[in-house]
């Protein structure tokens, strides 16, 4: 109750300040413009003009009818509104009306006796349509607030999700990969793999916890995978792998491990040692743009390879996450061969 009662009176002063200065200020300025074009129409009981300063300050009395409107809105907004039927709502906003008219007669009372009873329902209904108004658009307000924050933290959530589907999968892929070649090897392959491996893991273990890391770390990590995939695959002329890393040097930041899954798609789906197979990766950053592109042949009827292309699909899932607007990715897949390729706006 007490943090319910905190609320309120926050709520109302903030307000209350707000209405305060704009009644000063849609007060004053027409009064000073008055005097600056036309000359000074108010004088002092001595004799001096009325200052702009004492013509804002003459409201001092109204003051008490705004605050105790402003109170009752608040009121209103809080303890009826969605709480209630509607019917009730709007009840309330009329006797915060009732309300702030009687206060006004108590500091006015001539004005009932000038007037007529009847003039009491315009200000009546002034009053009841401002908190209406008032508590309607304060709430689309916070309602539109807190579907952004939402938003936001559901990408963040959905990120983190897919960051630990990615993790996982790489690394049990790779280990299948260093332990095929220490069967096959027990030689300076292995270590070599081992010391890549080693790198590989360490950045995955920090970077992963990062939204955006070093491109230039991004990149050194690509090319540690790159090289492990052709330390593990044989020499043989039906083999065909070529790669290009290169990077115009500037600090750009990018999402971790983004572009794995394109690459390790082409060494899960076109590798084979029985028939004549070709991988091109293509790895380019230069003016605040990567270009990513992939070529890999289609290996036919491999039976040992498993999986619903959930790297890709995360990937893509990623780059609209992170960069709606600043990406193209177009990807081909011809039966015989597939082909990726990835512009991306980076930022430094």
């Amino acid at each position: 109750m007490i943090k319910t009662l905190k609320k309120l009176l926050t709520n109302w002063a903030v307000h209350f300040l707000i209405a305060w200065a704009a009644i000063i200020a849609f007060t004053l300025i027409p009064y000073l413009y008055h005097v600056h074009i036309w000359g000074n129409y108010i004088y002092n009981a001595d004799g001096s003009a009325v200052s702009g300063w004492q013509y804002a300050l003459n409201i001092k009395q109204d003051l008490f009818v705004v605050g105790l409107f402003i109170f009752l809105a608040e009121v209103v907004r809080q303890f009826l509104f969605k709480k209630y039927h509607f019917i009730v709502f709007i009840a309330g906003c009329l006797f915060a009306g009732i309300i702030s008219f009687a206060g006004l007669y108590v500091l006015r009372p001539y004005v009932l006796e000038q007037q007529g009873k009847l003039s009491a329902i315009e200000p009546i209904l002034y009053i009841a349509v401002y908190a209406f108004v008032y508590t309607i658009v304060r709430d689309y307000y916070h309602q539109n607030k807190n579907r952004k924050a939402l938003r936001i933290q559901q990408s963040e959530n959905e990120l983190h999700a897919l960051k630990a589907q990615l993790n996982p999968h790489f690394l049990f892929n790779a280990l299948n990969y260093l332990y095929g070649t220490a069967l096959k090897e027990k030689a300076p392959d292995t270590a070599q793999g081992i010391d890549l491996m080693s790198d590989m893991m360490r950045y995955t273990i920090y970077g992963m916890h990062e939204n955006f890391v070093s491109l230039s770390d991004e990149l050194k990590f690509i090319e540690n995978y790159l090289q492990l995939q052709q330390v593990r695959l044989p020499e043989k002329d039906s083999i065909k792998v070529s790669t290009q890393v290169v990077s115009d040097g500037r600090l750009y930041q990018i999402a971790p491990l983004l572009l794995l899954p394109f690459i390790e798609n082409a060494f899960k789906y076109g590798i084979s040692m029985d028939i004549p197979c070709e991988i091109e990766v293509k790895v380019i950053a230069t003016d605040h743009v990567l270009h990513l592109e992939v070529f890999n042949t289609i290996v036919q009827n491999r039976a040992e390879v498993k999986g619903n292309n959930t790297g890709i699909k995360n990937a893509v899932k990623r780059l609209e996450l992170l960069y709606r607007g600043n990406y193209k990715l177009v990807q081909k897949n011809t039966g015989s061969d597939y082909k990726v390729s990835l512009s991306l706006k980076l930022n430094v």
